[in-house]
């Protein structure tokens, strides 16, 4: 019947006209994801959609700079991440970058949960 597997899609870019483009995915190689302080570290499954076994990409960039990144999760992330009602993104490295959801989200949230099922909680 098939086997499953899940991934969280990052489209990362800089918005600083004068950055180095190769510096916005300096730290994306593993990403912590702090999902009401909990953190849950995750390594980079590769940065195309090939890379992870679709034959085409799996979202549409939010910009046309952005590069995709693909980070293999389980579906027992996926409940802590839906369930979670403070979620931040941490880049590795020498420069951690720190990103936080800009409004509250409620309708991917939804998508999500209803993905899960609304018994996992």
């Amino acid at each position: 019947m098939g086997d499953f597997r899940y991934f969280l899609w990052l489209g990362i870019w800089n918005t600083l006209q004068d950055a180095d483009p190769g510096d916005a995915l300096d730290g994306f190689e593993s990403i912590v994801i702090f999902a009401d302080g909990e953190p849950l570290s995750l390594d980079l499954s590769g940065w195309t959609a090939s890379a992870i076994g679709a034959s085409e990409p799996i979202y549409i960039k939010p910009v046309s700079s952005a590069t995709d990144a693909y980070y293999e999760v389980t579906i027992d992330h996926l409940r802590v991440i839906a369930g979670a009602t403070d979620l931040r993104i941490q880049s590795t490295g020498p420069r951690q970058r720190s990103y936080e959801l800009w409004d509250n989200q409620t309708a991917a949230k939804a998508s999500l949960q209803e993905f899960l099922g609304k018994s996992v909680y």
